[in-house]
C-alpha cells in the first residue's frame, strides 16, 4: 500500500485550479441559465449565480468585460454566458469566469420591455396631454449623446446649416453599456438646471435592441418624463421605438430630424421677427391712438370740471348778479331821487320861507316862533327873518286886536 499524500489546503486548491485550467473542455464554454443573486461591485465587476432547474454555479465578470456589454443584466434574466470554468483557490470555490453575456433570445428583453412599458403607461408617463410644444426661438439646445460618432456631427451640421447662430451644448455620455443609463439621467438633470438651455435632445445612432437598451431603462424614461424642459428623443432609426421616445415631448426618427425640428431656419426667424415687429408697431400705434382719444375725453371732462373753470363761471355769475344789483339799486335810487325831488318841491310849497319871498317875515323869540301878538310884551327882543336875511328888534308896544 502506497504512502498517503499529505497536502495543505492551498496546495490542493492550486492543484484543482491547474487541472481545470488544463482541461480544454472547460474553455470557451457557453452556459444557459437564469441569473440570480446579481451584484454590481463598485470596481465594475459583476457577481451573479447562473442556475437551471437542477443546478447553479457562481459566476464573475470582471470590469474590463462588463464595460463592453450592450445592456446591463437584470435579476431573473435568462441568458447565455460565455467564458471558462475556473477555481477560486482562496475560497476553494468553483466559478465560471464570464467574458460575455447576452439575453437568451430577443423574447427575454422584449418581455421585460413590454412589462415596463405597461407599468409606466399606467402611471401616465406616455400620455399625450403631457406633451409640450417646442420653443419657437430656442436659446441654447442641450444635446445628450456620445461625443464621438456621427450623431453629434449630424446634429451640429444640420443645426448650423439652418441657423449659423444656433447654440449647441453637448453633454457627453456613454449611450450603451453598464452605467450608461446613470450618465444619461445625470446629463438630463444637469441641462435641466441650466437657465440658458431651452430644449434638450437625447440621441444615439441605430442598433439592436440590446444596443438601444439604455434608453429603455426605467431611470432614463422617468428622467425624460420628469424634465421641466421639452425633450426631443432621437434614438436609433425610424423603425426603432424606445420607451424614451414614448416619454419625450417629441420623437424624431433620426438625430438629423431632431435638429430640423428644434432649430428654426434663420430666414424664417427674420421673417417672423419682421412680422412681429410690424404687429407690435401696429398694436402700439393703436394703443397710442386709443389712449390719446381717452386722454382727450378726460381732458374735456377735466376742463368742464376744473376748479378754475368753475371759479370763472362763478365769477361770471357774480358779475351778472352785481350788474343786476347795480341796475336795481340805480333804479331804486332814481325812483327815490324823483320821489325826494317831489317831496322837496312839496315841502318848498309848504315851507314858510317860501312866503317870505312875497314880503312876509317870521318872528321868533328866543328861537321859538311867535304865532300871536299876545306872546310878546314891551321890551322883548325878537328876530325877524326875511327872505334875504334877518333883523333884530325890540318890542316897544303890543296891541291886542280883541281889545
Amino acid at each position: 500500500m502506497a504512502g498517503k499524500l499529505t497536502l495543505s489546503v492551498s496546495q490542493l486548491n492550486e492543484y484543482i485550479r491547474r487541472m481545470l485550467q488544463l482541461d480544454p473542455m472547460l474553455h470557451g464554454v457557453e452556459l444557459k441559465g437564469e441569473i440570480s443573486n446579481l451584484k454590481f461591485h463598485q470596481t465594475g465587476t459583476i457577481f451573479f449565480t447562473l442556475k437551471d432547474e437542477l443546478s447553479s454555479i457562481a459566476c464573475v465578470m470582471y470590469a474590463s468585460y462588463a464595460a463592453k456589454l450592450q445592456a446591463a443584466p437584470f435579476e431573473g434574466m435568462r441568458a447565455v454566458v460565455s467564458g471558462s470554468v475556473g477555481f477560486y483557490t482562496k475560497g476553494g470555490q468553483l466559478q465560471f469566469y464570464a467574458n460575455n453575456l447576452r439575453a437568451e433570445g430577443v423574447g427575454v428583453l422584449y418581455e421585460r420591455l413590454m412589462a415596463l412599458k405597461a407599468k409606466l403607461a399606467g402611471e401616465g408617463l406616455f400620455a399625450q396631454e403631457r406633451k409640450r410644444a417646442l420653443p419657437a426661438f430656442p436659446d441654447t439646445i442641450g444635446v445628450v449623446t456620445s461625443p464621438t460618432g456621427a450623431v453629434i456631427h449630424d446634429i451640429m451640421n444640420v443645426s448650423l446649416r439652418r441657423n449659423p447662430d444656433a447654440r449647441i451644448l453637448l453633454c457627453p455620455v456613454r449611450v450603451q453599456g453598464i452605467g450608461a443609463a446613470d450618465e444619461v439621467v445625470q446629463a438630463i438633470e444637469l441641462l435641466e438646471k441650466m437657465d440658458s438651455v431651452s430644449v434638450i435632445i437625447v440621441a444615439r445612432g441605430g442598433g439592436s435592441m440590446e444596443d438601444l437598451w439604455t434608453f429603455n431603462e426605467e431611470a432614463v424614461v422617468r428622467a425624460v418624463a420628469a424634465c421641466s424642459k421639452p425633450v426631443v428623443s432621437a434614438v436609433g432609426h425610424e423603425t426603432d421605438v424606445t420607451l424614451c421616445d414614448l416619454a419625450a415631448d417629441l420623437r424624431a426618427p433620426t438625430p438629423s430630424a431632431a435638429a430640423e425640428c428644434v432649430v428654426p431656419l434663420k430666414s424664417e426667424i427674420l421673417s417672423r421677427l419682421s412680422e412681429m415687429r410690424s404687429a407690435i408697431a401696429g398694436a402700439v400705434l393703436w394703443q397710442i391712438e386709443r389712449k390719446q382719444t381717452a386722454m382727450d375725453m378726460l381732458s374735456a371732462r377735466l376742463s368742464l370740471c376744473h376748479p378754475q373753470r368753475r371759479l370763472q363761471e362763478e365769477a361770471r355769475q357774480l358779475a351778472q348778479k352785481r350788474e343786476a344789483l347795480v341796475r336795481c339799486m340805480e333804479k331804486h335810487m332814481e325812483s327815490a331821487r324823483r320821489l325826494l325831488e317831489q317831496r322837496r318841491r312839496e315841502l318848498e310849497m309848504l315851507s314858510p320861507y317860501r312866503v317870505l319871498a312875497r314880503g312876509y317875515a317870521i318872528v321868533t323869540k328866543e328861537g321859538m316862533p311867535v304865532l300871536a301878538a299876545s306872546q310878546l310884551a314891551a321890551g322883548d327882543s325878537v328876530v325877524l327873518r326875511f327872505a334875504d336875511g334877518i333883523a333884530r328888534a325890540q318890542i316897544e308896544e303890543t296891541e291886542n286886536k280883541e281889545g
